[in-house]
């Protein structure tokens, strides 16, 4: 993952208080989200929860693009 995206997913998380607020907000311990947080991108089962936080606390939501959500391959002729 590049430097930029960390940078993200690091602004994001200091942004809503740091690992540790965020941690107890979703209910993981904060070891967790500290390393999703140094790996730079954030599990997709996440993004609802940390759109209402951002919105709680006067933010946008983040870009989804800070998350690991899976995009479809492109479509083929064949079906297997």
């Amino acid at each position: 993952m590049c430097g930029m995206m960390e940078n993200d997913v690091r602004s994001l998380i200091s942004n809503l208080d740091g690992y540790k607020a965020v941690a107890v907000r979703l209910g993981k311990r904060p070891t967790t989200v500290h390393t999703h947080m140094q790996a730079g991108v954030l599990p997709a089962a996440w993004y609802c929860a940390l759109c209402d936080l951002s919105v709680e606390t006067g933010q946008s939501p983040p870009p989804r693009s800070l998350f690991s959500f899976v995009s479809l391959l492109p479509c083929s002729e064949e079906v297997a």
